[in-house]
């Protein structure tokens, strides 16, 4: 699995704090998608945890739909949380907590569901975020996540590989991997499905303004230090071009989603 720099996720998710709305039409949509799960899943949840939850779009459709129950938000970007209270009066019943997603602060069995968009492709170790969702789950509760599969941002990595050998966009994980950490995890009835979306773009600059606006860039910690050279950033953004079609410039996004449910089980956390 890819290995992050957190402290470089933490400040680039802390930078785009501001601009992550705006911008954040996918994870919007896709939270807006998983949404229409809660409807026939039939709950009555009365805490629920948002995993990665950054500027609160998910936890805000969650206040919506249950009303009643208490939601934490949680994130590794302290500055993302910080917008979460200016959404208004859906956060009543809402905390913010500033945390690993790796190390849950919470005790065994304390929330009736977990909900999970877009975050888990920052994990480089699954399978122990997946212990700690089993962990602080209840038995019986839903574990509802999605997040990106191997073929997301293909046009971007199609472009690098024609530069050099260097991982410059890293690699997303395998719906079926993710589904063999979910039973690792005892959690039971694992449920997993995938779809494509391609986002069109009329130039290179606002496809990369887009990325740059949600806090994406290359985190590895086996990145080239440094700065790219002119003429090799000059050769990627040419590199998209060249991948131009009648609709524009196309960025893939692979949809992981998943269902899951507590089993009462807590693992015993392992790493790989």
């Amino acid at each position: 699995m890819p290995m992050f720099d957190y402290a470089q996720v933490r400040n680039r998710f802390n930078k785009a704090h501001r601009s992550y709305d705006q911008y954040a039409a996918v994870q919007q949509e896709v939270g807006n998608r998983m949404g229409e799960r809660f409807e026939w899943l039939k709950l009555a949840p009365r805490r629920i945890l948002d995993l990665g939850a950054g500027t609160g779009q998910m936890t805000k459709l969650l206040q919506q739909r249950y009303p009643r129950a208490q939601i934490i938000a949680l994130d590794l970007a302290e500055e993302m949380l910080t917008t979460v209270p200016k959404i208004g009066r859906f956060f009543k019943h809402r905390r913010v907590v500033c945390a690993d997603m790796h190390q849950l602060p919470f005790s065994a069995g304390c929330f009736d569901v977990v909900v999970s968009n877009f975050a888990l492709q920052w994990s480089h170790d699954l399978r122990l975020v997946m212990a700690e969702v089993a962990r602080v789950l209840t038995s019986g509760g839903a574990f509802v996540f999605s997040t990106l599969g191997p073929d997301s941002l293909l046009e971007c990595r199609q472009a690098w590989s024609e530069l050099d050998n260097t991982m410059h966009v890293h690699g997303f994980i395998d719906m079926h991997d993710v589904g063999d950490a979910l039973i690792s995890s005892c959690f039971t009835d694992p449920v997993m499905d995938q779809e494509r979306l391609t986002v069109y773009y009329s130039t290179v600059d606002l496809l990369l303004q887009e990325l740059r606006g949600v806090g994406v860039g290359n985190t590895l910690v086996d990145r080239t230090s440094g700065l790219t050279g002119r003429q090799k950033w000059q050769d990627f953004r040419a590199g998209l071009e060249a991948q131009r079609q009648t609709q524009g410039i196309p960025l893939t996004y692979e949809l992981v989603y998943g269902l899951a449910w507590g089993s009462g089980i807590s693992p015993v956390p392992h790493s790989g």
